[in-house]
């Protein structure tokens, strides 16, 4: 899994050598109110669905969960955050394993940790 943010990386581009896959939509999000703000580590959220740790919402990506809920405790938030996407591949990325696929994240705030099938992806700090 590479990961890219936008900071140090050019928009991609659809073109002959390169396919997009488009990840905006609805997301399985849930914030971490733990007192710690370290529950879904400990308890390994994302090693099962999202769903199956407690109560999610339905959030649209791009957006700032901070302005769209009506969840007044996320209106001034500061803490862990997790998204969840099933995403369904192209079928030529799956069948050649040379085949480079690179996440883009591009409204990451500071600091994001990113799991591809329960596997830690590289780190991004801003």
């Amino acid at each position: 899994c590479a990961l890219a943010l936008q900071g140090g990386m050019l928009y991609p581009r659809e073109s002959p050598s390169r396919e997009r896959k488009e990840l905006d939509g609805l997301w399985s999000f849930r914030a971490d109110f733990s007192d710690n703000r370290r529950r879904g580590f400990e308890e390994q959220w994302y090693r099962r669905p999202l769903r199956e740790s407690g109560p999610t919402l339905d959030m649209p990506v791009p957006s700032s969960f901070n302005d769209i809920s009506q969840d007044w405790r996320l209106w001034h938030f500061v803490g862990w955050v997790w998204y969840e996407r099933e995403v369904i591949l192209p079928e030529r990325w799956t069948q050649d394993l040379s085949t480079r696929v690179v996440l883009r994240i591009g409204s990451a705030h500071a600091y994001a940790i990113v799991v591809s099938q329960g596997l830690l992806c590289p780190e991004y700090i801003l």
